[in-house]
């Protein structure tokens, strides 16, 4: 892919250092105050989802249901880039870039730390804790907190980006989608969305990594005796650092691709070796009564919330915790997963980024999940115990290490975190890279100084929140501006059904050379689209 470095370009001041600097401004008063702006997050979270829980919720599943709506419909049939538009990555790349982008080191710590959570403390709607329905309810909400909701969001927001940018010739910004939205160039509209989208995924971002870097460390003291503390992970947070600036300079067809390529080695092995080693049979049986219970209640399953049991804070803990942070991440991975859509029908496209990383996600939660819980039940391993005594992320590791052959599983699984660390952060620099420099199309590369700014920034911040103990301090913030981030995503819904109405009825699926003012040009179809409909019918 022989995409344009636009080094010459400037950078849209107004929005990123301000976002830069409320962010650092907010996260050092998590480190200096940590328990005291611990408490008011946490009392602010709780409040959200009392009051704003339900259109969250609600907002997750509408997704769901527009996604189906767009893929059976005809404004599927637009291909991105027109139709002499080439795919420029293989289909095999390509999952395993979608895949990697959005999983993060999340579902390696969070496929064995759910279930036994949801299997032990079970919300008041699904009855007692520690029965059968109770691990099966947790293996399935696992499961479901991992796939279709977070997924169908990051593929309407892709869908957006590529159409306007690809066929439309709009940048690669939010600008263009507020636009696209509204009809209307308001820039200090603009210039506001951007900052805050650069302030919230920023924000997101460096708590994810933070998780990240405790269960590097964890895994270090696992594999290697090396105890866990702030110098282990400030040598972590350098290393994992250089790598995915590294791999963020080269660009998406070069070091995301060769890093995603290895990470899936990884996980293809990891998921084979658990399969194969840990009880197959109950594996087997507890993987398919979740997929039965996720088919009968899907629906259930991202509503839920705590009707008549106020007490029960499970809901705000989980679910409202999950879909507001998928808000905050789903228009930028979008807007990253764009790049990868041209030549491609946005329906492949959307099946793509839906089923393929769901399905991923749903089987290595039935593995590692279902091991879990066989674990805890056996009495093999107290799996609860060990979370309560010492961490989930050191949990992880114990687990692991009831398998054969324990240290060299330990070691690839720490190679796998590591790699999956870097595949979070490589889109996510380039995507905040990307934001806060002026004018960028969607084939251009941001500047290599603000991708190397940009990431340094992200691995300072990670390593400050946990080397001070402030990430449990901050993390209820990002879970509050998923509630602001939901305006942009609402956007980008309203952009994908408007321009692939449009895109339907011109020739060549409205594709154009170069960028045009077409803000207000749906008067000026005319007999060409309607004639073109009628071709096509």
């Amino acid at each position: 892919m022989d995409q344009k470095s636009k080094d010459g370009k400037k950078i849209n001041k107004l929005a990123f250092w301000p976002a830069i600097v409320i962010l650092i401004s907010f996260i050092f008063a998590g480190v200096i105050w940590t328990e005291e702006v611990g408490a008011v997050m946490t009392k602010l979270l709780y409040a959200m989802a009392d009051y704003f829980g339900a259109y969250i919720n609600l907002i997750s599943l509408t997704f769901i249901i527009l996604a189906v709506v767009f893929l059976i419909g005809r404004y599927g049939d637009v291909v991105i880039g027109g139709k002499d538009a080439k795919p420029e990555y293989s289909m095999a790349s390509w999952c395993a870039m979608s895949i990697c982008s959005g999983i993060g080191t999340g579902l390696l710590f969070w496929a064995m730390g759910e279930p036994i959570f949801h299997y032990m403390t079970t919300p008041a709607a699904m009855g007692e804790a520690g029965t059968r329905t109770a691990g099966i309810f947790a293996v399935a909400q696992a499961m479901w907190d991992w796939s279709f909701v977070q997924y169908c969001m990051y593929a309407i927001c892709g869908a957006a980006f590529a159409i306007i940018c690809y066929n439309r010739k709009k940048s690669l910004s939010f600008n263009s989608i507020v636009e696209c939205a509204t009809g209307k160039r308001i820039k200090w509209l603009n210039t506001l969305v951007t900052a805050v989208v650069i302030f919230c995924l920023m924000g997101a971002t460096s708590n994810s990594m933070g998780v990240g870097l405790m269960q590097i460390g964890a895994g270090l003291e696992a594999a290697l005796g090396i105890p866990q503390s702030a110098v282990s992970w400030l040598f972590a947070a350098i290393f994992v650092t250089v790598i995915f600036i590294l791999s963020c300079v080269s660009g998406i067809g070069k070091g995301l691709k060769l890093v995603s390529s290895a990470c899936m080695y990884f996980f293809f092995f990891l998921l084979a070796y658990v399969f194969l080693f840990g009880n197959t049979e109950f594996i087997t049986k507890i993987t398919s009564e979740s997929i039965g219970f996720i088919v009968d209640h899907w629906g259930t399953q991202t509503t839920m919330a705590n009707a008549m049991a106020s007490n029960d804070k499970w809901f705000a803990d989980w679910i409202v915790q999950y879909w507001a942070s998928f808000i905050v991440y789903a228009p930028v991975i979008g807007m990253f997963l764009a790049r990868m859509g041209k030549g491609r029908k946005v329906r492949t496209f959307m099946l793509v980024q839906i089923l393929v990383p769901s399905i991923f996600c749903i089987v290595w939660i039935g593995v590692f999940g279902g091991q879990t819980i066989y674990l805890q039940t056996s009495g093999t391993l107290d799996v609860w115990e060990a979370v309560n005594k010492s961490g989930m992320q050191a949990a992880v590791f114990q687990i692991i290490g009831t398998l054969p052959f324990s240290k060299v599983i330990t070691i690839l699984f720490l190679c796998t975190v590591t790699l999956s660390f870097c595949t979070l952060a490589d889109p996510m620099a380039s995507v905040a890279a990307t934001l806060s420099v002026n004018g960028l199309s969607a084939e251009d590369e941001a500047p290599k100084k603000q991708k190397v700014l940009v990431g340094c920034i992200l691995g300072g911040t990670a390593y400050t929140l946990v080397a001070t103990g402030g990430i449990n301090s901050v993390k209820g913030m990002f879970t509050l501006v998923g509630l602001l981030q939901s305006i942009v995503l609402i956007m980008c819904a309203i952009v994908l059904f408007r321009y692939g109405k449009k895109c339907y009825s011109l020739p060549d699926y409205g594709y154009i050379d170069k960028p045009e003012d077409d803000m207000n040009d749906e008067a000026n179809c005319g007999e060409s689209c309607s004639s073109h409909q009628q071709i096509k019918k």
